[in-house]
């Protein structure tokens, strides 16, 4: 047999078009290679553009459902409205009147409602020496007050954070004691021989040092409390800001209720001391104590302090005092305004729960500070 005839390659499409320019004239190259430049510059355009159009998978999922739905055809003009005159608009007609709504009535205050029933208040005093004493004061998660001494190492710290946390504070303020050369009260105390404005002066300064406090009550004072001419001149004080006086009835013979009520000021006083005994059982007994009173009386005050064994009762009671059928509140949701006595914007709350129970005074023998 013959060889097979070799076939013949076909030139490449890029050398068969420089073959067809070779054979035309220049006027139909420029025209080409103008026609090539310009497709190639609508291609560049287009092409980007279809890449981002949104495809309808991606219209469908970014329309609002709302928007996706079919709208319902339009209503057609009756023959009588598209016969009508357009000359003016018609007025729109009113819709038909119904009876007036009767008038809500408003919600009776929540404060009210989560406080009804006997209600008892825990204050713990002498706060500001460690801030650990706040910190485990805290992690009990039992509603508490606590009264902060001015110009002690962690008062600053402590004032900062009860703030922080919502936590209502009083100003535990230094008063002078019964004892001749007894205990230092602290920092800013106010003594008997001063005269009204230095006392008054006084109790700016330490008000100054614990912002947000709702309240004053005595540390020590038992010779203080007694003075009716210092309690006046802190009475106006404590008027003057707006709060309300938490007597700790450090002695029997304290002035503090009585020089309130002279200046319509706000107040009320202790029920229990809960650890004038550190003894743990003593201080079961008292926290019971102030559960009972509370129940008896409609609302009761009792005071503690920061030492370890009643940190360490609370937290063992602390199932036992919040199913006794006791409310525990803040001790502000127990004040009173007396008759004539100014508005106390801090203690709303308190204002909201009505004609409740007036504190009791306090019985038994008091601590002498």
């Amino acid at each position: 047999m013959g060889a097979r005839p070799r076939r013949r390659r076909r030139a490449a499409p890029k050398r068969r078009v420089l073959r067809w320019l070779r054979r035309q004239d220049l006027l139909t190259r420029v025209l080409a290679v103008a026609v090539l430049a310009l497709s190639v510059l609508v291609v560049a355009l287009i092409v980007p553009r279809l890449n981002d159009a949104p495809r309808p998978a991606q219209i469908a999922r970014d329309t609002p459902a709302a928007e996706r739905a079919p709208k319902p055809p339009a209503r057609r003009a009756s023959p009588v409205q598209a016969q009508a005159p357009r000359t003016h608009r018609q007025a729109p007609v009113p819709p038909p009147r119904s009876a007036p709504a009767a008038p809500r009535e408003a919600p009776a205050p929540a404060v009210a409602d989560r406080f009804a029933g006997p209600r008892a208040a825990i204050v713990i005093d002498d706060l500001g020496q460690s801030f650990s004493h706040f910190e485990q004061l805290v992690g009990l998660d039992i509603p508490l007050s606590i009264a902060v001494i001015p110009g002690l190492p962690a008062s600053a710290r402590t004032v900062r954070e009860a703030s922080g946390r919502g936590i209502e504070m009083l100003l535990h303020q230094p008063m002078e004691p019964r004892e001749e050369g007894g205990k230092n009260p602290g920092e800013g105390v106010l003594l008997t021989s001063m005269t009204p404005e230095v006392t008054r002066e006084r109790l700016r300064a330490s008000l100054a040092a614990v912002p947000g406090a709702v309240g004053v009550n005595n540390h020590m004072g038992s010779r203080f409390t007694e003075d009716a001419a210092g309690m006046e001149a802190l009475m106006a004080g404590i008027r003057e800001h707006g709060l309300f006086w938490l007597d700790s009835r450090t002695t029997a013979g304290t002035r503090g209720v009585e020089a309130a009520r002279a200046a319509g000021v706000p107040a009320l006083e202790r029920d229990v001391f809960i650890d004038a005994d550190v003894n743990p059982d003593a201080i079961r007994r008292q926290l019971r104590k102030l559960v009972k009173r509370a129940r008896a009386h409609g609302a009761a005050v009792g005071i503690g302090h920061p030492h370890p064994e009643t940190i360490a009762v609370l937290r063992e009671m602390r199932a036992e005092l919040l199913a006794s059928g006791v409310t525990l509140v803040p001790v502000s949701a127990l004040v009173r305004s007396s008759p004539g006595s100014v508005p106390v914007a801090r203690i709303a709350a308190a204002q909201a729960t009505g004609e409740g129970a007036a504190v009791p005074a306090a019985a038994g023998r008091p601590a002498t500070r």
